[in-house]
């Protein structure tokens, strides 16, 4: 099954292990306990479509995007970057122009 698309799914809506997990919370974040709306992050992927208790954690919408990026880094860290395609910032041979700028001569 395609994450986004049963993200975007009314399964996932209605997913009975989501709403009890968000009830549960009562509102709160599970990492910094403000309240506000919350999203209901996934710990693992073993279970997606078919999630238990234990298999999501209530976050506030900033603790949910900064625990997804930990777990990216923390995946991606060990990969050699691949090289970019495009001009090195130094070129000489193509200097930086601002082309918004109206004293420089054409």
């Amino acid at each position: 099954m395609d994450y986004a698309t049963y993200i975007a799914s009314h399964r996932w809506r209605t997913n009975e292990a989501r709403l009890r997990e968000l009830a549960f919370a009562q509102g709160k974040c599970r990492l910094c306990a403000e309240r506000g709306p919350l999203e209901a992050h996934h710990r693992d992927y073993d279970n997606l479509g078919n999630e238990r208790d234990g298999d999501l954690v209530a976050l506030c919408n900033d603790c949910h995007r900064k625990v997804t990026c930990l777990i990216r880094r923390r995946r991606y860290r060990r990969r050699a970057p691949l090289r970019a395609d495009v001009p090195r910032l130094r070129d000489l041979r193509r200097p930086l122009v601002d082309p918004t700028r109206k004293d420089i001569r054409s």
